[in-house]
């Protein structure tokens, strides 16, 4: 197998819990990169978030950023006509919780201290975080989910989508969306790898040749692997689980 293009997600996949690159998978990256092998990050990131890791990850240059709200490239930053403004989130959000009396909280009301305590990030990476633009994360008491889904149906061109931590409301855009765009860009022949561990990765896991589940600490998410009969299933969490999956491949790969 001779990997065309590497998609993906960040939070809980590639990522460590404090938003930082470990040292399997960043010599996964290196093993990529020196194959040649362009690495592309889709996440629920803002764009800001985006940017500080490409040249982390230096291989390809691409990214997208606020669950395909938009995509970072080389020469400029695309956003999809679906793409609808966080001010206007904000306010659906506060109706649909006005009127059946949830405690929702958004991820930009969100204390320094909480949010740190949920993703891990500190200092400066808070900031990059809240810069959302085009996708609204927050909380939502456990129980909830039928009756958000049912309120968001009244809206028009909005979604609902459950994370790894949050929900995230948003335009009618999806991760998978960018995954010809970004084929187109490189041109490069062979299958598409993707991994993901959320259910806002499914479109973009089905969307590749080899989708990957990257398992939580309860193991893979039930949606993903029932959806994906065919997905490999990294052997542990988190970015270890990542590289030794990525790694798994190239061996593929190269016997």
């Amino acid at each position: 197998m001779e990997i065309s293009v590497l998609f993906t997600d960040l939070d809980g996949t590639l990522l460590d819990a404090e938003g930082g690159l470990g040292a399997a998978p960043a010599a996964a990256v290196a093993r990529l990169r020196a194959l040649g092998v362009p690495v592309v990050p889709l996440t629920s990131k803002t764009e800001i978030e985006v940017r500080a890791l490409l040249p982390v990850l230096a291989a390809g240059g691409i990214g997208v950023f606020e669950n395909g709200a938009g995509l970072v490239t080389p020469r400029g930053v695309e956003v999809v006509p679906a793409a609808v403004p966080v001010a206007l989130l904000r306010q659906i959000l506060a109706e649909v919780a006005r009127r059946r009396g949830i405690r929702i909280l958004p991820l930009d009301e969100m204390t320094d201290e909480s949010l740190a305590a949920l993703t891990g990030l500190a200092g400066t990476t808070l900031a990059q975080a809240r810069a959302r633009v085009w996708d609204l994360p927050f909380l939502a008491p456990d129980g909830e989910d039928d009756v958000l889904e049912e309120e968001m149906e009244e809206f028009r061109g909005v979604q609902l989508v459950r994370g790894g931590a949050f929900w995230h409301l948003s335009g009618r855009h999806d991760k998978a969306d960018a995954v010809p765009r970004i084929r187109e860009l490189f041109g490069r022949r062979g299958p598409a790898v993707g991994l993901g561990d959320a259910p806002n990765d499914l479109r973009f896991l089905a969307a590749v040749d080899v989708p990957v589940v990257v398992p939580r600490a309860g193991g893979p998410d039930v949606r993903l692997v029932s959806a994906l009969p065919g997905a490999r299933v990294a052997p542990e969490p988190g970015g270890a689980g990542w590289a030794a999956a990525v790694s798994a491949l190239l061996d593929d790969e190269a016997a």
